[in-house]
């Protein structure tokens, strides 16, 4: 599951992990969930392609509003 995270910066995959910690929380999904590992797989994706870390949280929500376990 956290192969994505090897492509990053500590720093990255710290905030990675709280954005993904974060997100799991307000949806009440476990990390290690289907719902989790494919948060974790668009926060990575999503910070790779944008260097805004604050918005990341936000940008979850909106790319998995949809995604139901």
């Amino acid at each position: 599951m956290f192969q994505a995270l090897t492509s990053l910066y500590d720093h990255d995959i710290e905030t990675v992990v709280d954005a993904v910690t974060e997100w799991c929380s307000q949806h009440h999904c476990d990390i290690q969930s289907c719902r989790g590992q494919f948060a974790l797989a668009a926060a990575v994706d999503a910070l790779q392609s944008s260097p805004n870390h604050d918005a990341l949280v936000h940008h979850l929500s909106e790319k998995l509003m949809d995604n139901k376990e």
